[in-house]
């Protein structure tokens, strides 16, 4: 398994492991702790050449509080009993993760099968929390778990070294290093966009891709712009260079291998950080946009996109969505706007569509921070957009348009299928991370039976005029929505499969996120073979399936398993995803 990510990792400073004890200094008894232990109250035992804690050598038990009621450690710097909240807290470096029990003076329950899916990380004033939803937080389930992380740290020192420089992007305090505090001219724009080949690969898997999931652009607008860049490279507008730079760089995400010449063969993922980075610059800068524009809120949105593509700022990532729904309410994008505005049919189905898509990434956001979502659906009344192609959009800025049944595919049929959901599933998200009661299983059950609906409803879209390319799009779409909506029933039963004592209601949760999970990671088995994603770029609600189906592996078959009211069989067919699950942790 992975670790939590990186704002749970312990920061390790280099340091002596033992106290200098200077030549003039009267002599003293030789000391029980290294340094950082020392000054955090902690001690390691005298036979020990350093501490497990700091130098990653001695046994798991090497560190432990100086007080009578000493804890034992977890790997994560989680007090397994003992100690009340301030205690506890005082004692915990800022950069270790504390869980809500302690801080309310409760310990921790000594089964995995109970205790409250959140977690509060640091200390003090400095604090971040991580809600139900957030999968890592399901480490507290596996009572096991963190001794045995202690152990291979130490057999493996390397560990911690090896994570960083391969997560290097995942870290919080990620910053835009090179353009942050600059100034990005249209020039500098212009000589990133990279060589005509690399840029049409890339274009061509936004439109597929990212396109037919985040309703941001207008595709033939779009496309006209683009051909004309290359016909006229002067005369594009920083705009539309910003735009295709962040466009490209969420694309490449689905090209891992692809080089570009324009950077000397540069891996495409390096430069799509730059992309990134001269965007957001160029954004940033106060002269360049009108805050609530449509395009400083479209740009706005693919910079959203791009970086979710890349997991930049992850533990960021809902704070951002949430300012971004903040900006697109200031601009009135929530409300429908009535007949006597002046707004065309054109813009007016434009807006519907980034709203939603505004939506989309806060919900998905929340869902991955376990947070609640920023909006509420009493919060806002814009109608659902059409059904349609761009193409007929075009019409739109004389006349209305009815959109087509959902049974037709078009680029906006994800979008139309999934407002179908929205109020179930931002209910959901609310429910399961908010502080609301959540035993109310029969609420539950109605809110599942709604999922299954929407899980129904998904049309075939199985039309033999198709060509491969229209085809592979459609299953694409397909097996997201199916991954999606699962997502949410996975959710939605996570309290009660987690529940202490076994119950009926705990058996009928647990069957219904063993089979959400399984479908999750068989769809995403589906899109690797069938569309040919790579495993990298399509991640939704992959860790939280995985984690889920082992815990229930871990609770049937684990050192506290007791008889399961689910089949062994059930988990026969688990075999076909352990690449999946293994490569995700």
């Amino acid at each position: 398994m992975s670790e939590p990510d990186s704002e749970e990792r312990i920061h390790r400073v280099p340091i002596s492991s033992r106290r200098v004890v200077k030549p003039s200094a009267k002599k003293r008894r030789p000391p029980l702790a290294c340094v950082q232990c020392y000054q955090r109250k902690l001690k390691c035992g005298r036979e020990l050449p350093s501490c497990s804690r700091c130098s990653k050598t001695g046994n798991a038990e090497g560190c432990t509080y100086r007080s009578n009621n000493a804890t034992s450690s977890s790997p994560n710097g989680l007090p397994t009993e003992g100690n009340s909240g301030s205690a506890a807290l005082m004692a915990t470096s800022l950069h270790t993760p504390v869980s809500l029990a302690d801080i309310r003076g409760r310990p921790e329950v000594s089964s995995g099968r109970s205790g409250e899916m959140i977690h509060l990380k640091g200390q003090e004033a400095i604090t971040k929390f991580y809600g139900c939803s957030y999968p890592l937080n399901f480490y507290q389930q596996f009572t096991e778990l963190r001794s045995y992380i202690v152990q291979i740290k130490i057999k493996n020192p390397d560990i911690n070294r090896f994570r960083d420089e391969f997560y290097p992007l995942a870290n919080d305090d990620y910053r835009l290093r090179l353009l942050a505090h600059s100034t990005v001219s249209i020039e500098t724009l212009r000589q990133l966009i990279p060589t005509k080949s690399v840029a049409d690969t890339l274009f061509q898997t936004y439109i597929d891709r990212f396109e037919v999931i985040h309703r941001v652009l207008d595709i033939p607008a779009f496309i006209t712009d683009y051909n004309q860049h290359w016909d006229f490279p002067l005369s594009s507008s920083a705009l539309f260079l910003a735009q295709f730079l962040l466009v490209a760089a969420a694309a490449a995400s689905f090209h891992p291998d692809m080089c570009n010449e324009v950077s000397n063969q540069q891996m495409i993922y390096d430069c799509a950080v730059h992309w990134i980075d001269a965007a957001e610059s160029w954004l940033n800068s106060s002269a360049n946009q009108f805050s609530q524009s449509w395009d400083t809120l479209t740009t706005h949105c693919l910079l959203l996109i791009a970086k979710r593509a890349h997991y930049i700022q992850e533990g960021f990532f809902w704070a951002c969505t949430g300012a971004m729904v903040r900006r697109a309410m200031a601009a009135g994008y929530h409300r429908e706007a009535s007949l006597t505005v002046k707004i065309s049919p054109y813009y007016r189905e434009m807006r519907r569509r980034l709203w939603m898509t505004i939506i989309e990434l806060d919900i998905q956001a929340s869902v991955d921070r376990g947070m609640t979502p920023n909006i509420r659906i009493e919060d806002f009344n814009t109608i659902p957009p059409l059904n349609i192609d761009d193409e007929k959009l075009q019409d739109l800025r004389q006349d209305t348009l009815e959109g087509m049944p959902l049974a037709t595919f078009t680029k906006t049929s994800f979008q139309a299928h999934m407002y179908r959901s929205l109020s179930v599933r931002l209910e959901i998200c609310a429910l399961v991370n908010g502080c609301r009661d959540q035993d109310n299983f029969e609420r539950v059950l109605y809110l599942g039976e709604e999922l299954e609906e929407a899980l129904r409803d998904i049309p075939e879209w199985d039309n033999p005029q198709y060509n491969p390319r229209q085809k592979q799009t459609t299953m694409y779409v397909k097996r997201l929505l199916d991954i999606y909506l699962h997502q949410y029933t996975l959710l939605l039963h996570i309290r009660f499969a987690i529940q202490g004592s076994p119950s009926f209601k705990s058996t009928i949760s647990r069957r219904a996120r063993l089979e959400a999970a399984s479908m999750v990671l068989d769809n995403h088995q589906k899109l690797i073979n069938e569309t040919k994603v790579p495993e990298q770029a399509c991640r939704t609600g992959l860790l939280l399936a995985a984690v889920n189906i082992c815990h229930e592996i871990y609770i049937n078959f684990g050192p506290h398993g007791k008889d399961t009211h689910i089949p062994t069989s059930s988990f026969l067919s688990l075999f076909s995803w352990e690449k999946l699950i293994t490569t995700d942790f």
